[in-house]
């Protein structure tokens, strides 16, 4: 069977840069499998704004559709196995992209519109409503000499027989090192608008 799978589409992303595309099988259940096409997109905007020596992949978002093949209709037990699975993957995503002390502080659920648009702009059919299990974890992440603190969130929403998974992380707040590289990245940092974006995309992915 082909693993062929259209990609998620997302909101505009003004300023952000997809740097991944690639389908994978993250799992296998015995005869079944689950495919999944993600995309990664990373913050290009703000490169422009912090000194070259902070030049790191630290505020990223990405987008996955999973595939459960054969079809499986959804359930409880699918869905909770499909997020403790998720849960780790994304862990093992921020670890390779330099996060560590990474820490799960909260989950909720959370009423999403799957399909709400596209990387056009496209409102399309105006979605189909969903409900997505969000996580937030906090975490670390050190540039040029630098400690930040960062958020992270990971959302799984199931629909229509397939799993949507959508996350990211983003810088807090400086903790303190070097001083001249601390005060610029103070003025960079958003926490607020950067939530808010992340969320956006939670909530309209397709």
């Amino acid at each position: 069977m082909s693993d062929a799978l259209a990609p998620p589409t997302l909101p505009p992303l003004e300023g952000w840069v997809r740097v991944d595309d690639a389908t994978d099988r993250p799992f296998e259940l015995g005869p079944v499998s689950v495919v999944a096409r993600t995309v990664v997109y990373e913050d290009a905007a703000i490169r422009e704004r912090v000194p070259a020596t902070a030049d790191g992949p630290w505020r990223f978002l990405f987008a996955s559709r999973l595939e459960i093949r054969p079809h499986t209709p959804p359930s409880k037990a699918l869905t909770k196995l499909v997020g403790k699975r998720a849960s780790a993957g994304f862990e093992s995503r921020l670890g390779a992209r330099g996060f560590s002390d990474v820490r799960r502080v909260e989950s909720r659920t959370l009423r999403v519109r799957v399909g709400g648009g596209d990387e056009t702009g496209s409102a399309g059919d105006g979605g189909t409503e969903a409900e997505a299990d969000v996580v937030r974890y906090a975490a670390t992440v050190e540039l040029a000499g630098v400690e930040l603190a960062a958020d992270a969130y990971l959302a799984v929403t199931p629909v229509d027989g397939e799993f949507l998974l959508t996350g990211g992380a983003y810088p807090r707040e400086v903790r303190g090192g070097d001083a001249e590289t601390a005060a610029a990245l103070r003025e960079v940092i958003e926490p607020e608008r950067f939530r808010e974006e992340l969320f956006r995309v939670i909530r309209r992915v397709g």
